[in-house]
């Protein structure tokens, strides 16, 4: 009973941890995306299509890092060939959601098509900066930042 108690401590653990790292990524995108829409308000001439883009590119941003997060949580209990192919699939279908959000905001006027993938980027920049986004803004909230 001892050694199964403490493996459902140790994955709460990493779940607390994962979690965590997702808020901080979730809160990167929209830290970022707000930067952007202040400048985008200020240089582009199309400020609803950019703004409309920018939603579809944050949304799509924040919606890839949740099955991430998933893909992760699933996977790592599989055995290694099976967590392989279910990473693999996921990993396609992110692609495939990408493409899809770019093929829209080239495809339909109302979506700045430079704004969706700005973004979509706001992800890969969350990802970079997550360090700062725990200590400095999710780090505070929670009241565990400098």
């Amino acid at each position: 009973m001892g050694l199964r108690k403490k493996v459902q401590e140790q994955y709460l653990a990493r779940a607390h941890n994962m979690e965590e790292t997702l808020v901080d990524l979730i809160a990167g995108c929209l830290v970022y995306s707000l930067i952007f829409e202040g400048i985008g308000l200020i240089f582009v001439p199309e400020r609803l299509e950019y703004t409309l883009g920018l939603i579809l590119g944050t949304a799509v941003a924040i919606g890839l890092s949740i099955s991430m997060y998933r893909g992760i949580d699933e996977c790592v209990d599989m055995d290694p060939v099976r967590a392989r192919r279910a990473m693999t699939l996921r990993s396609i279908i992110r692609a495939i959601v990408m493409l899809g959000a770019a093929f829209v905001g080239m495809k339909f006027a109302i979506f700045n098509f430079p704004a969706v993938i700005i973004g979509i980027m706001g992800l890969k920049i969350s990802a970079y900066l997550h360090m700062y986004t725990n200590v400095y803004i999710t780090g505070k909230l929670r009241k565990k930042g400098r």
